[in-house]
């Protein structure tokens, strides 16, 4: 934990040399806990925008990531991951597109693939890169209603299904909750609530 707030506080500095340089705008600040398709625990994540760019920064309970996402043709997004999980350096690449948006109706697609440095929980190994995971989801969203299906290996594969209501409280806070289960391995119910603000 110690050296997860030590690089959780190397990154915001960084991400203020960077802004200063370049324009970055804070999009959103989310605080959310429960049991997720990837995430279990507390949640802290950060959205932020530079120009079309978009840059998120997630700090876990037992993990912190940041992923930096280039516009690479209208609502197509692609970019590099960096996580520190479970002690071990991880590298990876995020891509995301979104098929349809309406004001009520989106339909988007994410994949995120991770290496890491040897076996997450044990000492760092940076001869021994390795298949971490693989993630791809397929997400529906009607108003307020987000319907998402996924598909994960770690280890072995594994499916998803969640579904999640956001009920606004005010112009910029809104509060959340998802259910769901993850059939991966011996399956297990996906419960998580949270709130969101956006600026």
């Amino acid at each position: 934990m110690k050296k997860i707030l030590i690089l959780s506080v190397a990154v915001l500095l960084s991400l203020n040399v960077f802004s200063q340089k370049d324009s970055v705008k804070v999009n959103s600040i989310s605080f959310s806990s429960g049991q997720g398709a990837l995430s279990s625990g507390p949640l802290l994540s950060a959205d932020f925008s530079k120009g079309k760019d978009l840059i998120n920064i997630s700090l876990g309970e037992r993990d912190i990531y940041v992923v930096y996402l280039k516009n690479i043709y209208k609502d197509f997004y692609s970019g590099p991951s960096l996580e520190f999980y479970h002690n071990i350096p991880t590298v990876g690449l995020m891509s995301s597109v979104n098929f349809f948006n309406s004001k009520t109706l989106s339909v988007s697609m994410l994949n995120w693939i991770g290496f890491s440095a040897g076996k997450p929980g044990y000492k760092a190994d940076f001869t021994n890169w390795q298949l971490l995971f693989f993630y791809q989801s397929l997400a529906l969203n009607y108003q307020r209603l987000s319907l998402s299906s996924a598909v994960l290996w770690y280890e072995s594969w594994g499916y998803l299904f969640d579904l999640k209501y956001t009920q606004p409280l005010t112009e910029n806070f809104s509060a959340f909750g998802s259910a769901g289960y993850n059939f991966y391995e011996d399956g297990n119910y996906l419960f998580s609530i949270g709130l969101k603000y956006n600026f």
